[in-house]
């Protein structure tokens, strides 16, 4: 199957008609793994197609661009699929209702994580769940299955923009390209699926002169079971689109130690101060909001008048007199880098650009009315947002840009649009979303973005090749918060994309720093003026033998995924899963005896390990055995955790 061979990969209507059934023109330009489809039609309409191939993955990738070329503005254009193809798979008969249901196991089943949403669920798939007497994931033929995210945030609430559809070792792993409101629909017939994906509500006129780009797709066909295809994709994502340890960018995710932006200057300086004394090996200080406008200084995020200063990017005179330089300063001066929190999409009604500039904002789309949206579509608009990042990053010398998007925009798109130009609003801001972060990494070669959305509700195929969620879920904002979330969470975020975050908490405890090694980490130990300072040699002696080594554990964190339990909510389970270099044939294992978990011992089944090969595998907290790869792959390998509550952790590697 070669997709670049099939010109036609998304659909649409104009003015009512199957859009490929106006007479139009075609032109083509093709390499081996590029194929560039101009669509011309009578008025000035013109749809490019841009696809590509990822040679080495068997993956594609394309893209739509529509512009008016014309004096007049177009035809409406409605239902525009991006993505509408029909892929074949293996056959299987309807379900005709006979007594026996289908056998679950040899079943079309369609892995659809969920969206971010502040619970232990995120970004899993309950991928056997029932409704009524069929697992709700499954689909047979004759049937389709509708996705959509919520509130204009791409993996938001319900559902994330990735799916994996698998039947008896073999299927397609695709994600939607688009920051905003997406919508798919999966038709499973007796040899085949359809996938359409599109922009939930389209049907515009394209003005002259107009130009912008809609949703992309990235597909990768596979051979495999679920869990080998998931780390070929995490490995397509790694090489190919996510930015870390490329162009001169870090060659890991972050290890960052936060800071409440709302403390005051000498605050901030003696913290930073006490890191570098205690040679804590910190690279990053990750400095959050609360630092801005005319706010008063306050000791963590629950106090203070800092939330109705959002939008007012100028540092607080009374909290930070220099203007953050000097804690910037104390930063690098001490050999890390420095994190910058800002939103710059949401602006409360009162600051100052909102009064200067109204005109750069979009202002009724529910909720709270003194929220309002910097329209990005807003060329002027763009032009504040860009100037006003450039000359914080350049001044401060920002290392990574944290954005964050604390609100739901679809409502401010859906009022702002007229009848025949409905989702006109989000397309140009989307695109002028992806414009202003494209120009903010040419700019600056080295900046990293974190991308936040309330957590990690704007995580799609789009922001992870542009930036990396540091803050994979606020579950994690309290102090004390669910630990047993973040095992979860890593047992799904892991299956999408190779680099997330995750943050510490606050409390000094082995199982809780463990569940939130990650690809990224941050730890919150000096976040706050309101925590107690006592006893700080032995807080400063833990903080250093988890951060060395969670250093250690880094490098494994990006490698291929195996989960070993299941997820599960119930706190009287274990949670266990390993990372797997195969360059080297090592990797590590981290298991969870839960608090209520009467379960002394389990046998997991490790994989990617080569059965001709032995293995020393080296407990963290001392001790160490050897193991056949054969025998570990034939019958698993035993884990013992005497005490409830309790994480341990292996490296191994296999015997020279």
């Amino acid at each position: 199957m070669d997709l670049l061979k099939d010109n036609k990969r998304f659909s649409f209507k104009l003015d009512g008609a199957e859009g490929f059934s106006v007479a139009h023109t075609v032109h083509t330009e093709q390499t081996e793994d590029l194929l560039s489809t101009m669509y011309e039609f009578e008025g000035g309409l013109r749809i490019t197609n841009v696809a590509k191939k990822y040679g080495n993955f068997g993956a594609y990738e394309w893209v739509n661009y529509i512009e008016n070329i014309g004096n007049e503005p177009t035809g409406i254009i409605s239902e525009l699929f991006d993505c509408d193809i029909t892929l074949p798979i293996e056959h299987e008969e309807p379900y005709r209702g006979v007594a026996y249901m289908p056998d679950t196991k040899t079943a079309t089943k369609i892995y659809a994580p969920a969206g971010s949403s502040g619970t232990r669920f995120e970004f899993s798939c309950e991928i056997d769940e029932l409704r009524g007497h069929w697992p709700k994931n499954h689909i047979l033929p004759g049937q389709s299955k509708h996705y959509a995210t919520s509130g204009g945030r791409s993996s938001n609430n319900e559902h994330a923009p990735f799916f994996n559809i698998h039947k008896n070792g073999k299927g397609y792993i695709f994600a939607i390209g688009w920051t905003g409101q997406w919508n798919c629909d999966i038709t499973r017939d007796t040899d085949t699926v359809t996938v359409k994906t599109k922009i939930e509500d389209t049907n515009f006129r394209v003005l002259p002169g107009e130009k912008f780009r809609t949703s992309s797709v990235v597909l990768l066909p596979y051979e495999g079971d679920f869990i080998d295809s998931q780390n070929i994709w995490r490995r397509l994502v790694k090489n190919h689109f996510s930015l870390i340890g490329k162009d001169g960018r870090d060659e890991h995710g972050p290890l960052c130690a936060g800071l409440w932006g709302g403390l005051e200057t000498n605050s901030c300086l003696d913290k930073i101060k006490n890191i570098k004394e205690q040679a804590l090996p910190f690279e990053y200080i990750w400095m959050d909001a609360g630092w801005y406008g005319d706010s008063s200084p306050s000791p963590d995020e629950y106090e203070g008048d800092w939330a109705q200063h959002t939008g007012n990017w100028n540092p607080s005179k009374v909290t930070h007199p220099d203007g953050l330089c000097d804690v910037s300063r104390a930063v690098h001066e001490a050999e890390m880098k420095y994190l910058l929190w800002l939103e710059p999409e949401r602006v409360r009604s009162n600051v100052p650009i909102a009064t200067e500039h109204p005109e750069y904002f979009l202002k009724e789309g529910g909720g709270d009315p003194n929220n309002y949206l910097l329209d990005l579509g807003n060329e002027k608009a763009w032009n504040y947002c860009f100037e006003m990042l450039c000359t914080m990053i350049e001044k401060l010398g920002i290392d990574c840009y944290r954005q964050d998007f604390n609100f739901e925009p679809l409502g401010y798109w859906r009022t702002n649009d007229t009848d025949d130009r409905r989702g006109i609003s989000e397309i140009k801001h989307i695109n002028g979303m992806y414009r202003l972060w494209d120009a903010l990494l040419e700019k600056f070669p080295h900046l990293i973005i974190d991308n936040c959305a309330s957590g990690g509700r704007r995580i799609d195929i789009e922001t992870l090749r542009r930036s990396i969620p540091l803050w994979r879920s606020d579950l994690q904002c309290p102090a004390n918060y669910d630990i047993e979330g973040t095992q979860n969470h890593t047992l799904g975020f892991s299956m999408w994309m190779p680099y997330s975050g995750t943050g510490s908490g606050r409390l000094y405890d082995e199982y809780r720093i463990r569940s939130a090694y990650s690809p990224a980490m941050t730890t919150n130990y000096f976040f706050s003026d309101k925590e107690k300072y006592d006893n700080m040699e032995g807080k400063y002696s833990f903080i250093k033998k988890y951060t060395q080594e969670y250093l250690r554990v880094r490098p494994y964190l990006s490698e291929d995924f195996y989960p070993l339990t299941e997820l599960s909510v119930k706190n009287d389970s274990w949670c266990a899963y390993q990372f797997h270099r195969p360059s080297q044939d090592d990797g590590i294992v981290q298991l969870f005896r839960r608090e209520n978990s009467p379960y002394e011992c389990a046998t997991l089944s490790l994989r990617g390990l080569c059965a001709e090969n032995e293995y020393i595998f080296t407990d963290a907290d001392g001790g160490e055995f050897a193991a056949s790869g054969k025998d570990i792959l034939e019958n698993g390998l035993e884990f013992v955790i005497n005490k409830k509550r309790c994480a341990k952790l292996y490296f191994y590697r296999k015997v020279k």
